[in-house]
């Protein structure tokens, strides 16, 4: 055969060069660390690792209730975790998290990601603005 000693150390390296980006992410998870993040004071609408998971999902979930439904159209949501029925907006998040420099942008900024939801809607950390 044609170079054999060259052959499978060569199909070795081209195997792990393909294979790199998943055993990447399958260690990232034990080798790195989540941003330290300040518990909320109060209960979420979900367990935290259904939120680390789901949250936009979710805030898609009730913009699309906003938009069909108004902004007093029935817009309750029920808790798969706990059972509970919430009102579905970001200002029910914003009972619990206060401070979306601690909280929201310290995990955005993590993975890289810039949501342009703040663009349009208030936050604690922005003043109220005046009418």
């Amino acid at each position: 055969m044609y170079h054999k000693k060259y052959v499978i150390p060569l199909i070795v390296v081209f195997l792990a060069l393909a294979f790199s980006p998943l055993i990447y992410n399958a260690m990232a998870k034990s080798l790195g660390h989540y941003p330290e993040i300040t518990k909320p004071k109060g209960e979420c609408v979900e367990s935290a690792e259904w939120m680390r998971a789901n949250h936009m999902l979710l805030l898609q979930e009730w913009r699309i209730n906003a938009i069909r439904h108004g902004a007093e159209g029935g817009r309750i949501y029920h808790s798969f975790t706990y059972g509970k029925e919430f009102h579905a907006s970001t200002n029910t998040c914003w009972e619990c998290h206060q401070d979306k420099t601690v909280f929201c942008d310290k995990c955005h900024n993590y993975v890289g990601i810039k949501p342009e939801c703040w663009d349009c809607h208030w936050n604690p950390s922005l003043e109220i603005p005046v009418r």
